[in-house]
């Protein structure tokens, strides 16, 4: 039997205003790091907010540390980010993209302060400032307690709409048919890995791993970017206890052959509401005893990690789907497999993905002996435009969204929602914001020409129309 919660009243208060200005980005992650740069470089004073002491959200709390897609398809923010990696000998470039978060957090920070960005960490963003149904701003809470920031555009990169939702957008949250939501996890670090004793270890049981030569790389000579498989090895452990009876096959991530360093990526923890405090909280703590189980694992029974050791873990719990926010347009995954484009198309996007592709599905049983998409090979590298509409939510003005939160069904975010088109979305998020702030105009009313030309300044590639941009 549900029982009522209890309440308490808040008193009335003034909340005094710690900042101004003309855009205000919620979420310091791949997209807000996008959006809030973009912001800045179309010519608004732009404040971004982030919850964490560090900016790169999943790709540096939760150290998902590859990106899927080569850095030659790469475009905009996202492209000049990669390039700075490789430069600096800190990213690892094949058919993916594998970096150091260190170093990564660090450009990052280093960008937005070059740009002129102004920053502000371990501070939430609890809920927006309305006027007339238009977003004026927002609530927050840190060390200096309760106050307010003035913006005249805000963008909501926060991974779960949580600025969208709270000013009355319209949102679904995970599956359409069920609500039920991907898996989360935490993954972690390992060093003293000897790569070249784990690959031999590899090629001598080729039916044993993912050999997809898009981002599984064995080969002599190869860059190493991702190895997925030890399917038996696996079956064998959760047959002894060894291993939760929730993974399938290990995932070793973001490979640094030349340091000994590879990520691990194979906890899995269903039924997790990655907006309720509770579940994520039940959610970490799950993760990390998994994650205990399968580094032990791997010591033990995996030859070239026999001497490895943590070197470091996701400081928040990786989660890959909350809420999506209904817009102007509402995507899906048929538009990305047809190759439809738009005429208000601000970014096309590559990503390596098959036909259909549920990835990370949330009934569970993810790289399973039925669960053919983590066992077949060869992925193709596709591409997809993304329509601006997907950007403003219905019905609220003086917002706009970037990240896995656009406006999109469940079988789109398998294309969206990783860390490189979030970043790309995102940036166009910012730019739309900036303008919208600039010229007055609400961002649903926004000229998108205008917004398109900014964003092919800033070096995206933002698809068909583009090409007719240049032609003119």
């Amino acid at each position: 039997m549900h029982q009522e919660m209890k309440v308490v009243a808040e008193p009335r208060r003034e909340i005094p205003v710690a900042a101004e200005c003309d855009v205000l980005v919620a979420g310091g992650g791949p997209a807000g790091f996008g959006a809030a740069l973009a912001a800045r470089r179309t010519g608004a004073e732009t404040l971004l907010i982030e919850r964490n002491g560090v900016l790169g959200g999943a790709s540096t709390a939760v150290l998902m540390n590859a990106w899927n897609c080569p850095a030659e398809g790469m475009t905009g923010v996202a492209k000049e980010v990669t390039d700075t990696l490789l430069v600096n000998g800190d990213a690892y470039a094949g058919p993916l993209v594998n970096f150091d978060p260190e170093a990564l957090l660090d450009l990052e920070m280093e960008m937005l302060l070059a740009a002129g960005t102004r920053v502000l960490l371990y501070t939430w963003v609890t809920e927006p400032l309305m006027e007339d149904g238009r977003v004026r701003g927002a609530i927050i809470q840190s060390k200096s307690g309760r106050q307010a920031i003035l913006a005249k555009t805000v963008v909501d990169t926060t991974g779960d709409a949580d600025l969208a939702f709270a000013a009355g957008c319209p949102t679904v949250k995970g599956r359409e048919e069920d609500n039920k939501m991907r898996p989360v996890n935490t993954m972690f670090r390992m060093a003293g890995i000897d790569i070249e004793q784990l690959l031999a270890y590899c090629r001598e049981r080729p039916d044993q791993y993912q050999q997809d030569p898009s981002s599984h790389m064995a080969g002599a000579g190869a860059t190493v970017i991702r190895l997925s498989g030890f399917f038996d090895l696996v079956e064998e452990g959760r047959k002894s206890g060894e291993l939760p009876q929730e993974v399938f096959y290990l995932r070793f991530e973001g490979v640094d052959s030349k340091r000994g360093i590879i990520t691990l990526n194979s906890a899995r923890v269903y039924g997790v509401d990655g907006t309720d405090m509770w579940d994520i909280t039940r959610g970490d703590i799950e993760s990390r005893k998994q994650n205990r189980q399968l580094f032990e694992f791997v010591k033990k029974h995996i030859p070239g990690c026999q001497d490895a050791h943590v070197i470091s873990s996701s400081t928040n719990l990786g989660v890959r789907e909350t809420r999506r926010i209904r817009g102007e347009y509402l995507l899906t995954d048929g538009d990305m497999d047809s190759g439809k484009t738009y005429s208000t198309s601000i970014a096309k996007i590559h990503r390596y993905i098959k036909k259909g592709y549920k990835g990370h599905s949330p009934d569970g049983r993810e790289g399973a002996p039925e669960d053919s998409e983590h066992h077949e090979m060869e992925t193709p590298l596709r591409w997809f435009e993304v329509p601006y509409g997907v950007l403003v939510p219905r019905n609220i003005d003086g917002l706009t969204v970037g990240g896995r939160i656009i406006s999109q069904i469940h079988m789109a975010d398998m294309w969206t929602r990783g860390q490189y088109a979030c970043m790309v979305t995102g940036q166009a998020a910012g730019a739309a914001a900036a303008l919208s702030a600039i010229t007055g105009a609400a961002p649903r009313n926004l000229d998108v020409a205008m917004l398109q030309k900014e964003l092919i300044r800033q070096g995206v590639d933002i698809g068909a129309v583009g090409a007719e941009y240049a032609r003119a």
